[in-house]
């Protein structure tokens, strides 16, 4: 699927407790990821580990919205208020945790990429500068601006949060081997998400 049909993307950076890392990713691909794109509205959903040296925390998730709105409905807030039996125990094991909400400002292409090369900037006049030098040698690439005042996750513990700081994100998906991170890059792996999986229906209070 191409990029350019989300109006809006969610993104998640994390890490988690090392002991719970294998299980983690069986939950995050297999049950967690395609759980949510079953809210109407979230059209897409990307993940990713971080390769060595590559700054922040380890994991990155993608998703494209519809448009931002798509965060405040009842279907994906019912996500959040009734979490399924392995998600209620995968919360207090995620850490390093920033999430940011973002409006769409340009978009080519795909990012179904061996690699995505993300850069962080402060002002849309660097971020457009970084796009115009770098897009057009990517299958892909997307252009965010973080929306202010985004709403936290409920269920969220202030030293599990990470801020992450900047205002403006270019993904530059790339193909082959990844590049060592430089300049500020953070180089990340793709990493499966198998959305034929059958979502868990139980929720505690259900």
């Amino acid at each position: 699927m191409s990029e350019a049909a989300a109006g809006a993307v969610l993104v998640l950076w994390n890490d988690v407790t090392p002991e719970l890392d294998e299980a983690y990713n069986d939950w995050h691909a297999n049950e967690h990821v395609p759980e949510r794109l079953t809210v109407p509205g979230m059209l897409w959903g990307r993940r990713y580990a971080g390769v060595p040296g590559s700054p922040g925390p380890r994991y990155l998730t993608l998703y494209g919205l519809r448009d931002a709105q798509v965060l405040g409905s009842e279907p994906y807030q019912r996500l959040l208020r009734e979490p399924t039996p392995m998600s209620a125990r995968m919360r207090p094991h995620l850490c390093g945790l920033s999430r940011w909400v973002c409006q769409v400002r340009s978009a080519r292409g795909t990012l179904a990429a061996d690699t995505l090369v993300v850069r962080i900037f402060g002002t849309e006049d660097e971020a457009a500068r970084c796009e115009r030098n770098e897009a057009h040698a990517a299958p892909g690439a997307l252009l965010l601006e973080r929306l202010p005042d985004a709403s936290p996750l409920p269920w969220l513990a202030g030293d599990q949060e990470e801020a992450i700081r900047g205002r403006w994100l270019l993904a530059l998906a790339r193909t082959g081997r990844a590049p060592a991170p430089a300049g500020g890059a953070r180089v990340y792996t793709a990493l499966p998400v198998n959305a034929a999986s059958p979502i868990p229906e139980q929720r505690p209070g259900s």
